[in-house]
């Protein structure tokens, strides 16, 4: 990754579902570490699945908290990865709604708390702030899943805990 490089697919999708369940299991309450400190981000409107070696949306959930649905927890069961999650994340007084969107986590439908400047170049730079710091914020996330993921406690302790959050176990 330090020559440009996408990350593989397979870890978008991972992340995607461990966002989600570790939001599930710390009521949206994330700590991730200096500078960042702790946000709440949850997941939102909107989440895709697609087939593990397709690229197209085979099921798209929306509407309020489609995460808690039986369907979407029936795609992941079944197999399916996570295409598209949209996700609230609030920082300090500051509310963001974003989604992350394919294998490479691009960012979509980004929605940026009320710019409170008035006129020209200050509403530029205070919604170039605040992409920056969402930017920041889903970066902290990653590399908070990225230690996890690359832990040796992964294949005995968190991902037990994902499939059986997957399975409804808790």
């Amino acid at each position: 990754m330090s020559q440009g490089l996408p990350a593989p697919g397979h870890l978008a999708h991972e992340f995607a579902t461990w966002l989600w369940w570790k939001s599930e299991m710390n009521a949206a309450r994330f700590d991730l570490g200096d500078p960042v400190g702790v946000v709440d981000i949850w997941v939102d409107e909107r989440l895709a699945f697609r087939h593990r070696d397709e690229t197209r949306v085979a099921a798209l959930m929306t509407g309020d908290s489609p995460s808690a649905t039986l369907e979407a927890r029936a795609a992941l069961a079944g197999g399916k990865w996570v295409a598209e999650l949209r996700v609230g994340v609030r920082r300090d007084d500051r509310e963001f709604m974003i989604t992350l969107k394919g294998p490479e986590l691009h960012f979509a439908a980004v929605k940026l708390p009320v710019v409170v400047a008035d006129g020209g170049a200050e509403v530029l730079w205070d919604r170039m702030h605040l992409l920056t710091e969402i930017s920041w914020i889903v970066g902290a996330a990653y590399r908070q899943f990225a230690a996890r993921r690359t832990a040796s406690t992964w294949a005995s302790e968190d991902l037990p805990a994902v499939r059986r959050w997957m399975a409804g176990e808790g």
